[in-house]
């Protein structure tokens, strides 16, 4: 079990949702490091104690070069989404992780470990044959004020830093794109404000739509052969907190509601035992490459 972390990174984001995470969890916190600490002096940081993982919560440009030098020292890590940024690097970081058999290695889709999440793919793998549309929404407000956004200059931050979170659960479910198009809107200081994908696999239309907008929006909606509709509330949270199941029927009737107080995932994420946490090494790598390759396709078409 995961014991003690040094923290790569002291962001609004590791305030308000790591530290909280660990100290109810009664876990250590060995050392936090800011990304303004110098590479040298994370990677040679040298604590001879069990357990220990490294937490990456910097800004994702800076995450390739610190894995890379932490993996060379053999360290555990596990960083925030989006791990990566280019398949180049990816391909380095892959070769390290490999050579490095007894490692931990996870890019934190925390969503993945939610109540909810878990709802939607037993519902998915029962029905898949019966949805024709999957549409993905997730709309943040003041979404260029928060954190490292607010001084990213990268005009296509919402893509990677929202987009994601629809693109991996797209390939976790192994959905096969075939088209992209995509509508995209630039605020003025000419960053990506707003971004809808039109996606067509062999049997399924795909709609995602990510962005900053004035209400906050974080859904999933499957639409059935038969025209009923399956909607999963706040899928993409990972805080403790109240969501719901609605079904529709054909005639758009709310037939059937479902409310449950999902789990807060930071949380369960640090209570995983090391050794499940070292199962999940090659599947994350997987989803990686998956991800950094739909992400990149996406991106050539706006």
């Amino acid at each position: 079990m995961i014991k003690n972390i040094i923290l790569v990174g002291s962001g609004s984001h590791v305030k308000k949702k790591i530290i909280p995470a660990l100290k109810k969890k009664k876990k250590k916190i060995i050392k936090t490091f800011t990304s303004r600490d110098k590479l040298n002096e994370i990677s040679n940081s040298n604590f001879n104690i069990k357990n220990l993982i490294y937490y990456i919560s910097t800004p994702p440009k800076t995450h390739y070069l610190i894995a890379k030098a932490l993996l060379k020292k053999k360290k555990n890590l596990i960083i925030e989404k989006p791990a990566l940024l280019k398949i180049k690097d990816f391909k380095i970081i892959k070769k390290l992780v490999i050579s490095n058999k007894k490692n931990i290695f996870i890019e934190n889709l925390m969503y993945q470990f939610s109540k909810i999440f878990q709802k939607f793919h037993n519902y998915w793998e029962k029905n898949k044959k019966k949805v024709k549309k999957i549409e993905i929404n997730f709309l943040i407000p003041s979404f260029f004020k928060i954190g490292f956004r607010s001084m990213s200059k990268d005009k296509y931050i919402i893509l990677y830093d929202i987009g994601i979170y629809p693109v991996s659960l797209l390939n976790f479910l192994q959905i096969n794109i075939k088209k992209i198009i995509t509508i995209s809107k630039y605020n003025k200081n000419k960053k990506m404000c707003h971004l809808k994908i039109f996606m067509k696999s062999s049997n399924l239309n795909l709609v995602i739509n990510i962005g900053e907008e004035k209400k906050y929006y974080n859904n999933i909606i499957l639409t059935n052969i038969d025209g009923s509709k399956i909607y999963f509330d706040k899928i993409f949270s990972g805080v403790a907190t109240s969501k719901k199941i609605l079904y529709y029927d054909k005639k758009k009737v709310l037939y059937k509601k479902i409310k449950f107080n999902d789990l807060n995932c930071f949380e369960k994420l640090f209570c995983f035992k090391s050794s499940y946490l070292k199962s999940l090494k090659f599947d994350s790598l997987k989803l990686l490459e998956k991800n950094l390759i739909l992400l990149n396709k996406i991106k050539l078409k706006i």
